[in-house]
């Protein structure tokens, strides 16, 4: 006889003919593989049985009990969707009344009638404007330029004043130095 694996339940529940169940119990005796598989499935019978039924926790939701919360926006967004995109098409689809030929040809023509005539461009005048905007520039470079010579003038002044210092400040800790020395000795 095969191995029992895909009968090992109806066996150990008594529900194999008489015949099967004799070979069965000879190919136990021989195959130490399905005798394992048939007491594990014995003891987590046994065990399932002596435990006892409990009910599942109240935060476990299971797939039937799930709220259908958005169900109703599809009974009335498809059929709204739907509706929209028929009359998109129709719009779209719908065709239009052509003026004809002769209104055309007529606006045209008028439109060629009504055309402004060209102005003289006086050049003189936009160089001068031209000129006379580049010296305000001018101008107001020339005083930013003055305002950064004296930043950078009154820069220096405050260099020197703290170069002067700090040579002032290492002669004082010299003689100082000179003084603890000899205090020392």
């Amino acid at each position: 006889m095969p191995h029992l694996t895909e009968k090992i339940a109806e066996f150990s529940f008594g529900e194999l003919s008489a015949q099967e169940m004799a070979d069965a119990q000879r190919h136990l005796t021989q195959c130490p593989d399905c005798r394992q598989q048939v007491e594990q499935f014995q003891t987590t019978h046994a065990m399932l049985k002596a435990s006892s039924d409990v009910e599942p926790p109240r935060r476990i939701m299971f797939e039937f009990e799930k709220p259908r919360a958005a169900a109703w926006i599809w009974r009335w967004l498809a059929p709204m969707a739907a509706s929209a995109a028929v009359a998109a098409l129709v719009v779209t689809l719908t065709p239009r009344p052509q003026p004809p030929a002769q209104i055309i040809e007529r606006r045209v023509v008028e439109q060629q009638a009504a055309a402004p005539q060209a102005q003289p461009v006086d050049y003189r005048k936009i160089i001068d404007d031209l000129r006379e905007e580049l010296k305000q520039l001018d101008a107001a470079q020339t005083r930013q330029l003055q305002q950064v010579r004296h930043d950078v003038a009154l820069l220096g002044n405050y260099q020197q004043a703290l170069e002067r210092e700090t040579w002032d400040n290492a002669g004082s800790i010299q003689k100082l130095a000179t003084i603890a020395s000899n205090k020392g000795e």
